[in-house]
């Protein structure tokens, strides 16, 4: 089953995960949003090139995470685009439940890097 893990910071999402790619119609679909909400959040936002990120591309791997929101700075765009993320994960799980898991995972918040 393929998992989407959004990462909370308090009340804000700063990241996501995914793993375990499975069905190739639903796994589409996931890398599309994903790989869609880190162009935006690239492009669109002051975040630019200043996040975390881990790609296994022989699995489907991806992991998705800004530094900044981590600990704690706002960033209305980027919330934005993740929270974006999170409505359209949701929306696969709902239509695609015996594929796709999305959870959340509380992270720690103020970390240094």
């Amino acid at each position: 089953m393929l998992k989407i893990t959004i990462f909370n910071c308090g009340k804000t999402i700063c990241g996501f995960e995914v793993s375990n790619h499975t069905d190739p119609i639903v796994c589409s679909a996931v890398s599309a949003i994903s790989q869609t909400t880190v162009n935006a959040v690239e492009a669109l936002t002051s975040v630019g090139e200043r996040y975390d990120i881990k790609i296994n591309e022989d699995d489907g791997y991806l992991y998705f995470m800004i530094p900044s929101l981590q600990k704690g700075e706002k960033n209305h765009d980027a919330e934005l685009l993740l929270k974006s993320f999170e409505l359209s994960a949701r929306s696969l799980e709902e239509q695609y439940s015996q594929y796709v898991i999305v959870k959340n995972k509380e992270v720690p918040t103020n970390v240094k890097n």
